[in-house]
């Protein structure tokens, strides 16, 4: 993990260089232009480099984050039963059914774990949005998070809008669980971090054969 988190750091930074330096002859020209000509460059420089720095960075980390499934790889349908069946489970955590995703994050409509939260001072909200191909047997893992608000569980309780969380990348390749570990698994016990819901859908996908990438989207 630490292999790629440098890595990661490291090609990022040459890519912040890259669209930096870009901006180097638009900085030469300055003089030459008049201020709302010059500001408007500014602008459009801007959107483009935008434009251009976010699917590459995201490409960076699907390559850089990649994990290769373990043994026979089972079939789409029993892989989303696997991880469904947290939702079976007397544990904090949830698992939310789309077409093509599934999305983790924790039980805050149940009043037992909506009171614990409020009483942690707990006012985020973790989300791992998995999308499936079955075509190339891999998982993408998307690492959302919500600012949130227990203020009368669970009736009223404010969330926010989805954000891309920094630091990204949290799991420990060496603390792999699974999904069936919430089962042994006691209040007190968690520390209602995003890695404790990360962990073991990482680990239960590995183990069912399938790779895994991450992705900012």
């Amino acid at each position: 993990m630490l292999r790629r988190f440098v890595l990661t750091m490291f090609f990022l930074v040459l890519l912040l260089a890259g669209v930096l330096v870009s901006l180097v002859p638009l900085l030469l020209l300055r003089t030459k232009l008049e201020a709302p000509v010059f500001a408007m460059a500014v602008c459009l420089w801007l959107a483009l480099a935008l434009l251009i720095l976010l699917p590459a960075a995201n490409m960076l980390l699907r390559r850089i984050w990649f994990f290769r499934g373990q043994g026979e790889p089972v079939s789409l349908d029993q892989l989303r039963q696997r991880l469904l069946t947290v939702n079976a489970m007397d544990c904090p955590v949830t698992a939310l059914a789309r077409r093509k995703k599934i999305i983790f994050t924790w039980r805050y409509r149940e009043l037992r774990w909506c009171e614990l939260f409020s009483q942690l001072g707990k006012n985020r909200l973790d989300e791992l949005h998995c999308r499936f191909d079955a075509d190339l047997r891999t998982v993408y893992l998307c690492d959302r998070v919500r600012a949130a608000d227990f203020l009368i569980c669970p009736d009223r309780v404010k969330i926010g809008r989805r954000r891309i969380p920094l630091p990204l990348l949290r799991a420990r390749m060496k603390q792999l669980a699974a999904i069936e570990q919430y089962a042994a698994l006691a209040e007190y016990d968690y520390a209602f971090q995003a890695r404790e819901i990360k962990s073991p859908v990482l680990g239960t996908i590995l183990a069912s054969g399938w790779h895994v990438r991450y992705t900012l989207f």
